[in-house]
């Protein structure tokens, strides 16, 4: 049982306050060392606690960044990455509240759109100011901020290769036939970013093409970026703060509908430029290094048509979704947008928490050291320890640490503890309980004692605690308001394939076919149409292709960036043309419905219930299941594992174009304005289609496969429908 700290602690560093007030000059002597002392922490190396920290966050954070993107062969990861995704999602919003600047989102306490829009606007404003004076002090004379020498510079973009080589991964898989049909016109804009960071499946214009590109002209040449080899420490890429920044983006992807209000806070952050960005696109040229990757960025994001202004409006229009159809709640909605954007600042940081925490350490010992022998003499104890002995294991063995901080301190995480422990002074989660905090604060006995800056830490770190017997999987969701997934609450509740994402069930085995000729069949021969038949088959199969693109690294290839195009279009966006559109996706006239919006229109024109999502469409996949029912879940299943089955799924998308084309053709089915949308996607894929088979048609392997799919599907579709 942890004892409690008695009032003989505290009113000791206070006593040794006032002592050292009246010998007068001598207390600026020590706020003078206590303030060089801080700034020297900044400088020198880390504690062995920090450090043996840091080696440990490294292995873990590179070890799930190679899992992740290769998740079909290690679905088990998935428990861990989402713990780990909360654990910094806390983290940020603690950051946030410690590291609060001029302007915080966390001053927004309810949503309003007219005060994010100024939020965003504020804070662009920062980063002009903040550039405008790196300008003044390169004019001045001064030289580059972020390297010094064409060596420095040539490090710095190896060690941003694990962030850039999965750029856009936070949006990979937010729109999914899973995602709730209601959120669809949201995700489809945050989708777009996503698809225009991949170039719109042009390969010169893919982002991590350029970002490898540009490695390759410095002279850097690594491992894919999806490999064990390239997460080896050899590789010379060990900068936990980068790998911490990396996998922040691929862990939020993973759950796109029980963490899409983060995603999207997060999405508003990183679409903002940045001060960096705009200093390396100045200093790279001065080492002989191309810029543009950089300018790019600066210029895509803009707030007035690029990624902000998107990543703005997809929070805007989201928010009113909420409002209109309650599929979650309202505030807590937002508070869990503000945590994303939190997350976000947070990985800008260098500091972690464990810093933070260091710090408090350190100015307890400071002060407790100043008061030496009035804490000899205190009875004061923090766990089962008494202060005196918790602080002379703060120092080289054998030896006074001097003015030199000691660091041998892997005993800090007990002290800590302890101290959390510490009734009344210490509350867990509640610094206004915490008598501590009362006597820090105006007319407390230990005012003064304290900067500041000491008080707003001890302050959030106290507020930080969860409770003892918390269960760390719910700690986050009750700093938002609770847990809540846009997903729809089924009764019994269901996490199944059709519902959530990701979800990896057992599958059925398929074969490659004999012949590598890809001769398409003619159009499809349906008797009798049937509904109950078409609407399952018809939500599902949007599906198939739309995993192959979710590890933002593997869509580098030729086959897959033809595959994006492909998606673009049944996703119902435009064209690809020479630009970018931006905001134009939104704002050019014309109709341009997405497979799952045609199958809802052929629901209301037979005047069916219309599904909130695909799990209305899809009974759970329990039990005995119908031929349709047990075909669509198969598809499902294959699609999560786009690495094993890739060229298959193409094979099985292929098929299901010619079901689109007899819709398209069926006037009981689709209006003219739906029909013709329709017929012009067809148009688009069957182009896409070719330009596909052109990428493997010398493969046997491969040809196989997509013909091996095409003529599965193909009969499947026929026999279920016909």
């Amino acid at each position: 049982m942890v004892s409690q700290i008695t009032p003989f602690f505290f009113l000791s560093v206070i006593i040794t306050v006032i002592y050292l007030f009246h010998k007068g000059p001598r207390l600026s002597h020590v706020q003078k060392n206590i303030k060089q002392q801080s700034d020297t922490d900044k400088k020198t190396s880390k504690s062995i606690r920090l450090q043996k920290k840091n080696a440990e966050r490294l292995r873990a954070y590179k070890d799930m960044y190679y899992k992740v993107q290769n998740l079909e062969k290690f679905p088990d990861i998935l428990p861990a990455a989402k713990q780990m995704l909360q654990t910094q999602l806390e983290e940020g919003l603690l950051l946030a509240r410690y590291k609060r600047g001029e302007h915080s989102i966390l001053d927004i306490p309810s949503f309003d759109a007219d005060a994010l829009l100024q939020f965003m606007k504020n804070k662009q404003n920062e980063v002009g100011r903040a550039f405008e004076a790196y300008i003044q002090r390169r004019e001045a004379g001064s030289g580059p901020e972020l390297f010094q020498t064409f060596e420095e510079a040539r490090q710095f973009l190896k060690n941003s290769t694990p962030l850039n080589y999965i750029d856009g991964a936070w949006l990979a898989r937010i729109h999914q036939v899973t995602t709730p049909f209601a959120l669809r016109d949201v995700t489809k804009y945050a989708w777009q970013i996503f698809s225009e960071e991949l170039g719109d499946g042009d390969l010169e214009k893919n982002h991590i093409v350029l970002w490898h590109d540009l490695l390759r002209s410095v002279g850097i040449d690594l491992p894919a970026g999806d490999t064990l080899e390239f997460i080896d420490p050899s590789q010379g890429m060990n900068d936990d703060s980068v790998w911490r920044y990396a996998l922040a983006q691929i862990l939020i992807s993973l759950f796109p509908n029980d963490f899409l209000p983060e995603i999207l806070g997060m999405n508003m952050h990183y679409e903002a430029p940045a001060v960096m960005g705009c200093k390396a696109n100045k200093e790279m040229p001065e080492f002989g290094i191309s810029p543009y990757y950089y300018a790019l960025h600066i210029s895509i994001d803009n707030a007035d048509s690029g990624h902000t202004a998107m990543a703005v409006g997809n929070i805007v229009n989201f928010m009113q979704v909420v409002r209109e159809t309650g599929i979650m709640d309202y505030e807590s909605a937002w508070k869990r947008i503000q945590a994303g954007y939190c997350l976000g600042e947070s990985l800008d940081l260098t500091e972690t928490v464990a810093d933070l925490e260091d710090r408090l350490v350190d100015f307890l010992y400071r002060k407790s050291k100043v008061a030496s022998k009035i804490h000899c003499t205190s009875r004061a104890r923090i766990g089962k320890q008494s202060l005196s002995t918790w602080f002379a294991a703060y120092g080289p063995p054998g030896g006074d640490a001097g003015d030199e901080f000691p660091q041998d301190d892997c005993w800090k995480d007990d002290f800590l503890e302890a101290l959390a422990d510490s009734k009344p002074w210490v509350h867990r989660g509640d610094s206004s309980k915490s008598l501590l905090m009362r006597e820090l604060s105006w007319k407390g006995r230990m005012f003064g004692a304290f900067t500041q800056d000491e008080a707003l830490l001890t302050q959030v770190w106290i507020d930080s605690l969860n409770k003892k017997d918390a269960d760390p999987k719910e700690t986050y969701w009750a700093r938002v308001g609770g847990f809540q997934s846009v997903e729809k609450a089924f009764i019994p509740p269901r996490r199944d394939v059709a519902v959530t994402h990701p979800v990896f069930p057992p599958t059925k085995e398929w074969s490659p076919s004999k012949s590598s000729t890809f001769i398409p069949r003619g159009p499809l021969q349906i008797s009798q149409l049937r509904l109950d038949a078409l609407l399952p088959l018809w939500f599902v199969h949007p599906c198939l292709m739309e995993n192959i693109i979710s590890a933002p690294y593997q869509t580098i290839t030729p086959l897959v960036s033809k595959c994006l195009q492909l998606l673009r279009a049944e996703k119902g966006y435009q064209l690809e043309g020479s630009g970018i559109a931006c905001m134009d996706e939104q704002l050019r006239p014309g109709f341009r419905p997405d497979l799952i919006a045609l199958g809802l229109d052929i629901v209301r024109r037979n005047k069916l219930p219309e599904p909130s999502c695909l799990g209305d469409v899809l009974v759970a996949p329990v039990g005995e299941l119908n031929d349709v029912q047990d075909f669509a879940f198969t598809l499902l299943g294959w699609s999560q594992r786009p690495i094993q089955n890739g060229v298959f799924l193409i094979g099985l998308a292929r098929a299901f174009l010619d079901l689109e084309v007899w819709v398209a053709k069926h006037e009981s089915l689709l209006g003219r304005r739906e029909r013709e949308a329709l017929l012009e996607m067809t148009e688009r894929k069957f182009a896409g289609f070719e330009k596909c088979f052109d990428e493997f048609r010398n493969d046997e392997t491969r040809a196989r496969e997509f013909v091996g799919g095409y003529e599965y599907g193909r009969t499947e579709i026929e026999k279920l429908l016909g």
